[in-house]
């Protein structure tokens, strides 16, 4: 399977223009966090700081994935992103921040079976978040595509063969042509698998990252 660059991918089918700029994920985030510690006028930021790299330990998201998430959003200017796998909500935070700059009224529509997923999601991010906790995705979905359509899906909850297909048969049929389907764990042959025999007028490549679980992108020709 061919390996591209994010530039490379954001180049050919995002259409980006010369001066685009590439932000990062984790500063856009982490500067949302550092305004909501509302103890910040009496606790040094320095302290703050420190509080912050303490949730980025327990971050679930790779750097370059982050930082793949967000720019991608940011790149193709989408109001609409379904997730599913929120858990904790790092992933969702990225996506959220990209959503705030474009500064469009777009939402992440993300699903877990969870029912405490989200967690760190800041909160000023969250009027840009719709939670659907508690049941499977498969479930909860297809009511949310009744109302909406995604430019962008990151699919990251199951990793089998048959989860990830049942999950790719849902919100693929509503797919523009140019959406995009991100996939994490791509490492996993089963994912691969499953994009393959289901995205059968899709680009498939894997985008080169140091995230060893890898990041899989699909856009729909």
């Amino acid at each position: 399977m061919e390996v591209i660059s994010l530039h490379h991918l954001l180049k050919t089918h995002c259409h980006i223009p010369d001066d685009f700029t590439y932000l990062s994920a984790i500063d856009a985030v982490d500067v949302i966090r550092q305004r909501e510690y509302w103890l910040r006028q009496f606790i040094p930021l320095k302290v703050i700081r420190n509080i912050i790299r303490g949730l980025a330990r327990s971050n679930t998201v790779h750097p370059d994935t982050a930082q793949a998430l967000y720019n991608i959003c940011r790149a193709i200017k989408t109001d609409c992103v379904f997730e599913t796998g929120t858990y904790w909500g790092y992933s969702t935070a990225y996506l959220a921040a990209a959503l705030e700059d474009i500064g469009n009224s777009g939402k992440v529509y993300t699903f877990d079976l969870y029912s405490h997923a989200g967690k760190y999601i800041p909160k000023n991010l969250r009027s840009r978040v719709e939670l659907h906790r508690g049941q499977p995705s498969t479930e909860m979905m297809p009511k949310v595509l009744e109302k909406v359509v995604p430019d962008l899906f990151f699919q990251d909850s199951l990793h089998d063969y048959e989860g990830v297909k049942s999950e790719l048969e849902i919100v693929a049929p509503y797919l523009k042509p140019g959406a995009i389907i991100l996939f994490h764990d791509f490492v996993e042959p089963n994912v691969q698998r499953a994009a393959i025999d289901v995205l059968q007028n899709y680009a498939i490549y894997v985008i080169d990252t140091q995230d060893p679980q890898q990041l899989g992108c699909a856009v729909k020709i």
